[in-house]
């Protein structure tokens, strides 16, 4: 979550540098938007202490139910460049986590570099890669390093595209003209 967060907020500053205007998101159409709210939710609830009382098989499957809300979500708006981006993010996220029974491994030296702890613990969906884990160079391998706090965390090649296309959308978004409603258009004819 808080790649997406910082992705918005650095959506959003470019935004307002390119000249952009906050009113004009009103104007972004997306389809089915409900489905990103939904998926961002489950992974809410799953990775907080209440998804401690789903068993760890359903917890997995509900994991991946949400990766599938994203990407279909993706797919029926594939002509935003910024949405396509965050979709192959997810896409990439969706695969590694598949590969390695549900959940994300993550180097021990991105670990250790974000000042997090290196057990076989997860943290979020991140667990330390082991010998036999599938797809690590895809794994949270890079990190903001520890001592920043709330910042310090490993992410992943696919949390890189889902941040630059989360910001892409709403720079892009940003700068889009507003429509012209039918009475802007009467008065300037």
């Amino acid at each position: 979550m808080l790649v997406l967060i910082v992705a918005m907020a650095a959506g959003l500053a470019a935004g307002y540098a390119l000249g952009g205007r906050l009113r004009n998101l009103e104007h972004l159409q997306l389809r089915l938007t409900w489905l990103v709210v939904a998926a961002l939710g489950v992974q809410l609830v799953i990775f907080s202490p209440l998804g401690d009382w789903v068993p760890e098989d359903a917890s997995v499957a509900v994991h991946m139910a949400s990766y599938a809300l994203l990407l279909v979500f993706a797919v029926l708006n594939r002509g935003n460049v910024g949405v396509l981006l965050a979709g192959g993010g997810t896409l990439l996220n969706a695969v590694v986590i598949t590969a390695n029974g549900g959940y994300m491994p993550a180097s021990r030296r991105a670990l250790d570099l974000a000042g997090l702890v290196t057990t076989s613990a997860t943290h979020n969906n991140s667990a330390v890669a082991e010998h036999g884990d599938h797809l690590l160079v895809l794994g949270d391998v890079m990190a903001v390093p520890g001592g920043i706090p709330f910042f310090s965390n490993v992410f992943s090649v696919g949390d890189v595209l889902i941040a630059v296309g989360v910001a892409l959308l709403l720079a892009t978004a940003m700068r889009a003209p507003a429509p012209i409603t039918g009475v802007q258009a009467a008065v300037t004819r």
